[in-house]
């Protein structure tokens, strides 16, 4: 007799196989879209940087503030930066300081994925072992990350 279709045992197996794989995919998955934000978190902030840099070889200064159209009356955003990135890669708004008393002392700060930024005094670096780690600062501060992942 020739039998046409699957046995209930077989149908099992194979949705047993789908849910192993799954249940390996997705948290991979799901790192690798987070640290793919942090990355173009990161690269927004080198450009910003770089545009303040800019600005400031020709004023002397770095830039008063930052607010959510570039930064402001400065003249950097149609001149330094051609598009001025207008949040992090999770939608959160930037952070941005000037030191008070050495005006060419400049910080950016991103809060991370749940957009709670800490302060521009943390320093040093982390590693991304986890998903919660996507939920820390990141700070680039006069031409160098001070706060943020490790990368290689």
């Amino acid at each position: 007799m020739n039998k046409k279709g699957f046995t209930l045992i077989e149908l099992l197996i194979v949705v047993a196989i789908i849910g192993i794989v799954a249940a390996i995919a997705i948290p991979n998955l799901l790192t690798a879209i987070q640290k793919s934000k942090q990355k173009a978190t990161m690269g927004d902030m080198k450009s910003i940087g770089t545009a303040v840099e800019s600005y400031m070889t020709d004023n002397y200064i770095a830039p008063e503030g930052l607010d959510a159209a570039g930064f402001g009356g400065a003249g950097i955003r149609t001149f330094h930066i051609k598009k001025m990135p207008e949040s992090d890669a999770w939608g959160g708004s930037w952070e941005y300081a000037r030191d008070a008393t050495n005006r060419d002392i400049y910080s950016i700060g991103s809060g991370g994925r749940d957009n709670t930024f800490a302060g521009m005094a943390q320093d040093g670096v982390y590693v991304v072992n986890s998903l919660t780690a996507f939920d820390l600062d990141i700070i680039y501060s006069n031409g160098a990350f001070v706060y943020g992942p490790r990368v290689k």
